[in-house]
């Protein structure tokens, strides 16, 4: 009696069936690897080399699964000692690039800027809706770090409340061409909060990203 050979077929099914929604894991490739041994065909059964080659290939792949566990705790705990070390800048003073303001009860706060070159400069306000709420012609400035105070009041010396402003400098050589002045904002760190996952320093309502950080020191 001819026996049909069933294996092929079989494990083509199964391959469809197990790869059709999700990539295959440790445990699929096992079932994969039992299924085509039940239903290989008795008279032309798995050599013994291809049979240890895809033992080995399931060899590999527990290796690599347990590999990619370990990763994983590992990032777990990285992580949970990054937040730890992150907390602990609560309360010491900051400075770093930032283009945030935070307007307290005094009324006043002061903003940084780096200068790439002397340069003219002109510093604009913003509310946290994007209005603008004052211009300040600094006139020629020096290359390097700047640093200024926003006496709280608009364009019509209106005191505005407190809360989250935004700013941004233009500045320009003598040519008119463009000069480079980076955004900086110094002062007490008062909390800290996770934005996509990544650590965000506040100063108020300001906020400061952890890799803008530029120095850190005790109050």
């Amino acid at each position: 009696m001819a026996v049909s050979s069933i294996g092929s077929s079989t494990q083509t099914s199964l391959t469809s069936s197990l790869t059709g929604a999700t990539n295959l894991d440790k445990d699929d490739f096992l079932n994969l690897l039992v299924t085509q041994l039940k239903n290989q065909d008795p008279l032309d059964p798995m050599d013994n080399t291809e049979f240890v080659a895809q033992l080995s290939q399931f060899s590999s792949l527990e290796q690599l699964y347990n590999i990619n566990s370990n990763l994983e705790d590992n990032a777990y705990v990285t992580q949970s000692m990054s937040n730890a070390v992150v907390s602990s800048l609560i309360g010491k003073e900051l400075q770093g690039y930032s283009s945030t303001l935070n307007l307290d009860s005094t009324g006043k706060t002061d903003y940084m800027f780096n200068l790439a070159a002397q340069a003219s400069t002109v510093v604009s306000i913003y509310s946290e809706d994007g209005d603008l709420v004052r211009t300040i012609d600094l006139g020629e400035q020096n290359a390097g770090v700047q640093k200024y105070e926003w006496d709280g009041k608009d364009n019509n010396g209106n005191a505005m409340g407190e809360g989250a402003y935004y700013f941004k400098v233009v500045a320009t050589d003598a040519s008119g061409n463009a000069v480079q002045a980076d955004t900086m904002i110094k002062g007490k760190v008062t909390g800290l909060k996770f934005i996509d996952g990544l650590p965000v320093l506040m100063i108020g309502a300001a906020q400061v990203n952890l890799k803008d950080v530029i120095e850190v020191n005790e109050i």
